[in-house]
Formats: C-alpha cells, sequence, structure tokens
C-alpha cells in the first residue's frame, strides 16, 4: 500500500510575516538535549572511529545550534521554503536538492528532514524558528528546498564554512534504515580549502566530502557570478526544470533562484 504524505500547504507570502518564537523551556530543554548528546552519540573521542562518522561518510556532527520543535516548511510534495521572501530579498534565493537513496541506491520515498542554518551573514536565530523547518522529500526521496546560502561564522583563524545542518530520517516506509545527521558546506567559488580553518576538524576528521559543489545563474544576479560559484549547466535538464519551477513561485515577488546544488546521501542499514 502506497505510503502519503501530510504537510502544510504555505505560500512566499504566509512566510514573509514574523518569524515563530522558541518558548524559552523549548530552549532549555533543547540546551540540555545538545549537552547530553554531545556526551553520547557525539562524543569526540568515538565519533570518528566508532560513532556515525566511522559509518556514514556523509556523516557529520549535530553542533550546538538544534532546537527542537521547528515547524513544518512544506509548500508542496518534496518541497519546501526555509527563507521568507524579506530573506530571500536580503540576501539571495539559493536553491537545494538533496536526493536520499538506499545503500542499494534505490530512493527512499517520504524521507523526513530536519534542518536549521545560518543566513548569508552567519548568524543563527536561536529565539525564533528563522532558518528552521521539517518537510518530507517525494516519493523518489526528493527534496528541494529554497533557502538562502549559509554564511561563514567563528573567530579568525577558526572560521567554520557556511553549511546547512540536516536530520534526514527513513520514513515510516523504511524503518530498517538508520537517520543520519549531516552537514553540507558551502564554500565562495566551491574551493573546499575554506573548510581548512574548521575548528571542528580539531574533534573530528574533516568532512570536505560534504562541500556542495553550487552553481550560480548570473544573468538574475546582475550578470555576476554569485559567491564565484560556476554558471549552472545549459544541459541540465532537471535542474533547470526545478529551477523554472520555483522561478514562477517567486516572480509575485520579484525574485529569481541565484544559485543553488543538488547533492546524493544514502542511509545506512541498522
Amino acid at each position: 500500500m502506497a505510503t502519503t504524505t501530510t504537510f502544510t500547504r504555505t505560500t512566499l507570502s504566509d512566510l514573509s510575516g514574523p518569524h515563530q518564537l522558541i518558548p524559552l523551556y523549548t530552549r532549555i530543554t533543547s540546551a540540555i538535549r545538545g549537552l547530553l548528546v554531545l556526551l553520547t552519540k557525539e562524543c569526540p573521542l568515538f565519533w570518528s572511529r566508532f560513532l556515525q562518522g566511522s559509518r556514514n561518510d556523509r556523516a557529520d556532527m549535530e553542533g550546538p545550534y538544534y532546537i527542537l520543535g521547528a515547524p513544518s516548511r512544506q509548500v508542496e510534495d518534496g518541497k519546501a521554503v526555509l527563507a521568507t521572501a524579506n530573506d530571500l530579498k536580503q540576501f539571495a534565493p539559493y536553491l537545494m536538492t538533496v536526493t536520499v537513496k538506499t545503500p542499494k541506491g534505490e530512493p527512499v520515498p517520504y524521507a523526513t528532514f530536519d534542518w536549521w542554518q545560518a543566513d548569508t551573514s552567519g548568524s543563527y536565530s536561536n529565539t525564533t524558528y528563522r532558518f528552521r523547518g521539517k518537510f518530507k522529500a517525494n516519493a523518489e526521496g526528493v527534496a528541494e528546498v529554497l533557502t538562502v546560502a549559509p554564511g561563514e561564522y567563528g573567530p579568525k583563524g577558526y572560521v567554520r564554512a557556511g553549511h546547512f545542518h540536516v536530520m534526514i530520517g527513513p520514513g515510516d516506509a523504511n524503518p530498517e534504515l538508520e537517520h543520519l545527521t549531516t552537514q553540507m558546506y558551502v564554500c565562495p567559488g566551491n574551493d573546499a580549502t575554506a573548510m581548512d580553518t574548521d575548528f571542528l576538524n580539531y574533534v573530528r576528521t574533516s568532512r570536505k566530502q560534504n562541500m556542495n559543489h553550487s552553481w550560480c545563474i548570473s544573468e538574475t544576479n546582475a550578470s555576476e557570478q554569485y559567491m564565484g560559484f560556476p554558471e549552472l549547466d545549459t544541459s541540465d535538464e532537471d535542474t533547470l526544470d526545478r529551477v523554472k519551477w520555483w522561478n514562477q513561485k517567486l516572480g509575485e515577488d520579484g525574485l529569481r533562484v541565484v544559485a543553488g546544488a543538488q547533492t546524493e546521501l544514502s542511509l545506512n542499514l541498522r
């Protein structure tokens, strides 16, 4: 029997209002949970050798900024919006496409996502659910996320490249698969050396395999290459079709997709 999805239909106009506040008790509970995670399943002494870091090449550490209770950001089947119209105008629309598969390369239908990130200036919101949300992939295991490119942050000499955080679940139809926590990095010019200063490299092996190979569409960015990304390959019809769909959605606000990337992740068997 086929699995069906349920989600809240939302338009960009609906998302352009104030961000939902995170209750204080949720922030406190999330901080306690984060500490427990750090001491157990993400203990730096064991993560790379014995825990998820050794089991899945695309795994990465959760980090301290996860908050429980993020709202649904689903707008269509397999499509989600993490940024408000105001966010997209302040920064630039970035389209991230993630395909989730089994170890055999088969799609994971309706894989679940719990996503959080900084904005392009490198700022996280820890008092509102700005750039935080949950959604599902479609029946082919594909999720398209309209957001903005995350910015780098951290002290000089220890800067972290911009990245998306995501927890991916197998959905109800695939209980034999594990959850995956990962980060997907966005480096200017797709130069992975930007990840060399990551202070997490001191507690886990560098995850350069998690860098997005981003593209841009310069004609939607005043004819300039956004963040030094190469132009989107005009022979990539699947991505062009996705960009067209989102540009139609963005049309009322006078916005167009400026950049993006696509990646494929596999979930381990339990």
